[in-house]
């Protein structure tokens, strides 16, 4: 097995062309006879049959193929916003990256995302140019745009040729280019900086082994252009990998069998023979078939069956897995996304792009189906937890968060083509939150009927916006025994689902600050149990206030708009950056309420008859003014309704089914 390996990621805003560069590298590889074609549905990372379909990709693929004596694991993944998520998974187990830019659009919104992630994650990044084809191409005005917004560390490594021309290609650098390429790499390397200060000649080795280095510790970020979809610049961008990005990262050796297991569990495949599949990237140690390892996340061992590979079209046998390779695991059943096998240190942390801001509930046609339905609902939520699947037994409503409505066409196809289950999604409604607005206390005493004893006192304070839940305990464990205490630690974030404005509460302190446990009546769930209703009851005396979502915005246009769309934003309570003018050219900045703003893109298309570029991206929750938001009703039964929720919890009534 090779110990040459690039856990490689391709990513870029939707339709600049990063499928496309995926197809060809697997052309090139020999791991395909042809190159699939986006536009025709036959290109081989997107496997779904609504991806093929549409055009799109929803679900980030891995795909493993041999360049040049190095085993690249490619994972191409999504460049639509509503599928921010498969990004967001993917990153956490890239060793470097390709950011695929259109060299007419240039920088979009999903393109400034991953370049931030990216630069969080400190994940090594080349980047590609592409669409020299295109009428309107301006890879130079790209490049510089790189240089001003990204990073002054972008090298360009070739040029185009007969740039915005359908024969157009790519060229070795002129003169004046590889002057300056020659002196941004020369000034990262003291050594030969001296060198070519003293007009000493710099050779392509010299170059090529200092860019190597610099991208490896991302101060320096090569930049190649080319012609995706007519395999230009592809070939070139391969060898860069190979040439460029360091091996992948591992803890210790690959070879020593001592070393403690250490993967990620990153993806959940559905697959018609296999069954369900974990996607695996190993950081120490290896796993053979048969294997049994920890899961620390869930506190349980999990069984190895089989060990596989994702080669094009199929899962080839491998028995193995190894320190910085990536496979796909049977023998898991109940592993979920971002599940830790083995030792968690090696393992990187999580990078959140974004949150869902949206819930939609969804119908099915055939009232028949509601449990079929059900089951498909949490089936699709273990493979992407951002849907977090809500099912409220008493309204009988099914509910998922979103992060766009082109998420909701697909899933309704989805539904239809996997399960056979038709459904209909209603309108999105704005994900709003709660946070305290005062200090206050929560009591609960559940003593009656017997046998259960709980007593709890909650200390409830206003946190700093973005701190989330902060808990801590300040009864000891002879008041409260510690199997008690972990209990009540379980059950916070549950108790703070639903506010009394009927939206999970945030950015508060909880200190536990007295209590009592009985040594013959407590049992467990009794202080889940009181903790449900000492919240509840404690946000009742310190009240809340909702926060909503806001976004903030870049819209670049022409000049002669500015009017207009200056005033659909303050219509929306929109909020204005210093505005930038250059050449006929306006870019505005600034926030906007998500609640106000849902259909501002496709008003900004219609007021600048399609001459504007903007993006909207998440940006915090803030206090609503007054007068604005959505209060609604809690879902099931509630914890203020004392005596009948507790016989909800000891199993004497059922909410509706």
């Amino acid at each position: 097995m090779t110990s040459r390996i690039r856990n490689l990621g391709i990513l870029a805003h939707v339709d600049a062309g990063k499928t496309t560069v995926t197809e060809n590298m697997l052309f090139l590889s020999g791991a395909i006879r042809s190159p699939g074609n986006v536009d025709k549905g036959t290109s081989l990372s997107d496997g779904l049959a609504v991806e093929r379909r549409r055009g799109i990709s929803v679900r980030a693929t891995t795909l493993s193929f041999a360049w040049n004596d190095v085993r690249i694991n490619l994972i191409d993944t999504p460049g639509h916003i509503d599928f921010q998520a498969e990004v967001e998974r993917s990153l956490r187990i890239l060793d470097c990256a390709i950011l695929v830019v259109s060299a007419v659009e240039g920088i979009q919104a999903q393109t400034v995302s991953i370049w931030d992630a990216l630069a969080a994650m400190h994940i090594p990044v080349m980047l590609f140019v592409n669409k020299l084809d295109r009428m309107g191409a301006n890879s130079t005005g790209v490049v510089d745009d790189l240089k001003r917004r990204f990073s002054a560390d972008v090298i360009q490594i070739n040029q185009p040729a007969s740039e915005g021309e359908p024969d157009a290609g790519i060229a070795d650098l002129d003169a004046d280019g590889l002057a300056t390429l020659t002196e941004s790499v020369a000034a990262q390397d003291d050594a030969l900086l001296e060198r070519f200060l003293n007009d000493e000649p710099l050779t392509s080795a010299d170059l090529e082994a200092t860019i190597a280095a610099c991208t490896a510790h991302r101060t320096l970020f090569p930049t190649l252009c080319g012609v995706a979809k007519n395999n230009i610049g592809v070939e070139e961008l391969l060898a860069k990998v190979v040439a460029y990005f360091p091996d992948a990262r591992t803890e210790g050796s690959q070879a020593d069998e001592k070393q403690p297991v250490s993967g990620v569990v990153f993806k959940i495949d559905h697959d018609a023979k296999l069954g369900r599949i974990a996607g695996v990237r190993m950081y120490a140690g290896r796993l053979r078939n048969r294997d049994t390892v920890r899961n620390i996340t869930a506190n349980r061992d999990e069984k190895i069956t089989q060990i596989k590979r994702s080669s094009v079209n199929r899962y080839e046998d491998t028995g193995i897995l190894e320190a910085g390779d990536i496979g796909f695991v049977c023998g898991m059943p109940e592993a979920r996304i971002g599940d830790i096998l083995g030792d968690d240190g090696p393992v990187p942390g999580h990078y959140r792009l974004g949150e869902p801001l949206l819930s939609v509930q969804v119908i099915p046609d055939d009232e028949a189906d509601h449990t079929r339905l059900t089951e498909a609902l949490q089936q699709l939520s273990s493979e992407d937890p951002h849907l977090n699947f809500t099912w409220f037994a008493d309204e009988r409503e099914l509910h998922v968060k979103i992060m766009g409505a082109i998420q909701t066409e697909i899933l309704t196809e989805i539904l239809a083509t996997r399960f056979a289950v038709y459904a209909r999604f209603s309108d999105p409604t704005v994900i709003y939150m709660e946070t305290p607005i005062s200090s206050g206390c929560g009591v609960e005493s559940y003593t009656m009927p017997k046998p259960c004893w709980a007593i709890v006192k909650y200390l409830i304070e206003p946190g700093e916006p973005g701190s989330d839940v902060v808990y801590s305990s300040a009864v000891g464990v002879n008041d409260i025994r510690a199997k008690y205490q972990r209990e009540i630690a379980s059950s916070i974030h549950d108790a703070l689902s639903q506010g009394i404005k009927g939206w999970e509460v945030t950015d508060l302190k909880i200190t536990l600050v007295e209590g009592s446990d009985h040594v013959l009546h407590s049992r467990p769930g009794n202080f889940k149990l009181a903790t449900n209703i000492a919240l509840l009851k404690g946000l009742t005396e310190t009240d809340t206030r909702l926060l909503e979502p806001i976004l903030s915005f870049r819209i670049e246009a022409p000049e002669s708009f500015v009017g207009m769309i200056t005033a659909d934003i303050v219509n929306a309570r929109g909020l204005f950056d210093p505005v930038e003018i250059d050449a006929g050219q306006v870019t505005l900045s600034g926030r906007i309420p998500l609640a106000t703003s849902m259909h501002l893109p496709a008003r900004l298309n219609s007021l600048t008859r399609g001459t504007a570029r903007f993006s909207f991206l998440y940006a915090r929750h803030e206090p609503c003014p007054p007068g604005e938001g959505v209060i609604r009703a809690y879902k099931g039964i509630s914890p203020l309704d004392r005596s009948k929720y507790i016989l909800k919890m000891r199993g004497a009534i059922t909410e509706a089914v």
